[in-house]
């Protein structure tokens, strides 16, 4: 049962609209009021219309509340297609919901919910929406929307420089311990590398059509798996290339074994590199995911990275300690990685965390 969402707010003067042509300069006004410069690429239009307008599998779906014309609060989702145990159905992606700082408290954000999560099943047929809450975000999600926490992803990371990342905790001791910058771009693998005999890897400046083969072999890896063919990673880290992912393929023996995403990123201070995804996940056998994961370590290395941080749901700690990644404690950890779901049809979709292949790539964070 979904609640009128106009009713539900406390303030009658704000109005619930649906998202239209042209309002996307006061969307990323109100994204830089909520989240400030956290990724820069973000606050671009080019990036917007990336991510909301251009996405292969169907336009954004976006609700706005405005107060006197002027922004205030926005829920947005994005259409995802994800095999479940081998059917393909379409997803909702919970992304950029957002409410002014000043405007908090009132219903805004459980009134735009209603709407969305209503139009999007009336016009879509979808259901079924599933995200990363921020800690903030959470309570409301779980509470008053009947999300389902399904799992809080640990940190893990592989340190190059753990006495410089461990001191940059310190507030007394950053002026000591500065973060390296990043490196320049053309400090990144140009060119194919052979790892040992039989095994290479090479950047890619497009993803072809082999890469649905790949798909295709892979895709009951795990239950449920956003797919992962051609125009989905032309799009998802080609498509906007301010973002800096650098994109792999990996060959053992001549074939095609599987891809690897990398990106440089500067967040709070540190600079760091992210095993971004890793398709399949592990790949042909452990020594070969490890010499793979070496050449990841490697080059974000020398592009300055203080560590690399990697996020593999399907993944056991002990064969993550086995390539070299280390979890960081609670009391150290910046970022924890809520992952949720909305079902509203109970035993339809599996509402097991284990059932999800998930890796940084799903999120839109990252």
């Amino acid at each position: 049962m979904f609640r009128n969402p106009q009713s539900a707010i406390r303030n009658q003067k704000l109005h619930i609209r649906p998202y239209k042509a042209g309002d996307e300069e006061q969307i990323l006004r109100l994204r830089g009021a909520v989240f400030g410069d956290l990724d820069p690429v973000r606050t671009t239009l080019s990036a917007w219309r990336w991510q909301f307008l251009d996405n292969p599998a169907g336009e954004s779906f976006c609700v706005i509340a405005e107060d006197g014309g002027v922004f205030v609060g926005q829920y947005a989702a994005i259409p995802t297609r994800f095999s479940v145990k081998g059917n393909e159905t379409v997803f909702a992606f919970s992304c950029d919901t957002m409410v002014h700082p000043e405007y908090r408290r009132k219903g805004i954000f459980v009134a735009l919910a209603d709407e969305l999560y209503r139009s999007m099943k009336e016009k879509n047929g979808i259901t079924t929406v599933w995200g990363f809450p921020n800690e903030a975000s959470l309570p409301g999600f779980t509470g008053r929307l009947g999300w389902n926490l399904l799992r809080a992803f640990p940190l893990w990371v592989r340190p190059f420089r753990p006495l410089t990342w461990f001191c940059r905790q310190v507030p007394l001791l950053k002026k000591v311990f500065p973060a390296p910058e990043v490196q320049k771009e053309s400090s990144a693998p140009s060119r194919p590398y052979v790892l040992e005999r039989g095994l290479v890897i090479e950047p890619l400046s497009h993803f072809h059509e082999e890469f649905d083969h790949l798909w295709k072999r892979h895709h009951g890896l795990s239950p449920i798996m956003q797919i992962r063919d051609r125009p989905y990673l032309n799009w998802r880290y080609l498509g906007m290339p301010a973002f800096g992912y650098l994109p792999f393929s990996i060959k053992w023996k001549g074939n095609l074994a599987g891809f690897m995403v990398l990106r440089m990123m500067n967040l709070m201070g540190h600079s760091f590199g992210v095993l971004v995804d890793l398709f399949p996940f592990p790949l042909i056998n452990a020594s070969v995911t490890r010499l793979v994961t070496d050449f990841a370590a490697v080059s974000c290395r020398t592009q300055g990275a203080e560590f690399m941080t990697c996020l593999f749901s399907t993944a056991s700690p002990e064969f993550l300690k086995d390539l070299g990644f280390r979890k960081v404690p609670n009391l150290f950890n910046p970022k924890k990685w809520y992952f949720g779901c909305r079902f509203e049809e109970k035993g339809r979709i599996p509402e097991s965390a284990a059932d999800w292949y998930i890796s940084y790539g799903d999120t839109d964070i990252v």
